[in-house]
């Protein structure tokens, strides 16, 4: 299941960035530039999540953000350059489920998604007792046999990417250098050599990227 996903963002670069980003791991999101394109958007389709910058041309986004939770089961990320205190707890308040500020890698962006999401619907994406299941907060890697594999923050990110990857499919043309610090190859490599006592299940797709073959799911107190 897709998580449909609108940004709403007036710095166009990155608007673009994490529009790009989150497409290519199996989200489908929309753009935004202002409160007019949010409102035309949100008329035209229905969005699970929305990412919102409180630094909107046309409109306050803390009044933005009381608005967009009208609806029950959507989500709310705010990202922002606003990191005082004051602001932070202001966007707390509006009722939004996370504040984040930037800048904030994009890998993580789509973990934070798909957390609330898993909160917000937890039947959308429910675990199997034959599942591969990743525990965000602790960095650990649970296999289905029980045994608990501890993470880097880089292996951590490497493993959303293949949650919100299509078929838990990821390209190697994907740049994660930004937000991981080295190559997808360089991290798999490293990721594998911790797996291979535990049935390695990431397959390597020659020219093309990474699949991990079997269920991969956050773990339930990450959701």
């Amino acid at each position: 299941m897709a998580i449909k996903v609108l940004i709403i963002e007036d710095e166009p670069n990155l608007k673009a960035d994490l529009v790009f980003y989150l497409n290519a791991v199996g989200m489908q999101a929309d753009g935004a530039a202002s409160a007019a394109e949010m409102h035309s958007q949100l008329q035209k389709n229905r969005y699970d999540m929305v990412v919102l910058d409180l630094g909107l041309p046309d409109a306050e986004g803390l009044q933005l953000a009381t608005e967009l939770l009208t609806e029950a089961q959507r989500g709310l990320v705010i990202l922002t350059a606003r990191g005082c205190l004051e602001e932070r707890l202001a966007g707390w308040q509006s009722g939004a489920h996370v504040y984040l500020v930037k800048p904030v890698p994009l890998a993580e962006v789509a973990a934070v998604i798909s957390a609330v999401f898993q909160r917000l619907q937890p039947d959308a994406m429910a675990s199997t007792q034959t599942s591969w299941q990743l525990s965000l907060q602790h960095r650990e890697l649970h296999t289905p046999q029980g045994a608990v594999i501890p993470l880097t923050h880089r292996e951590n990110m490497l493993l959303m990417a293949f949650i919100h990857g299509a078929g838990h499919y990821i390209s190697r043309d994907l740049s994660m250098a930004q937000d991981t610090g080295t190559s997808i190859d360089s991290l798999v490599h490293r990721l594998r050599r911790k797996l291979r006592s535990h049935a390695d299940p990431i397959r390597t797709i020659y020219g093309e990227g990474y699949k991990f073959e079997a269920t991969l799911q956050l773990t339930d107190r990450d959701r």
